[in-house]
């Protein structure tokens, strides 16, 4: 599993990718990209020629900026987008 996050700065320290890696680490080609930023952008899910699934979660900037931490919303969203329930 990869995870990675774009975001702004303001909210960088509270999105943390090594949670949700150490979380889900026996999920196997998967590639999550969190993104958290005051510009908002556009979810995506979509499998590559490779057989990766490479998942775009977008983290609403306005609650994260008043979260101590993000880490419980970023587990929730991914296991709701993989469908892990």
């Amino acid at each position: 599993m990869v995870v990675v996050k774009i975001v702004d700065e303001a909210v960088a320290e509270k999105v943390d990718t090594t949670f949700i890696a150490e979380k889900l680490a026996h999920l196997k080609n998967v590639s999550i990209v969190f993104v958290c930023t005051e510009e908002g952008g556009v979810e995506d899910d979509w499998i590559d020629a490779d057989g990766l699934r490479n998942v775009v979660i977008q983290l609403p900037f306005a609650l994260v900026r008043l979260l101590p931490d993000a880490r419980e919303m970023m587990l929730e969203r991914v296991i709701q987008v993989l469908g892990l329930n």
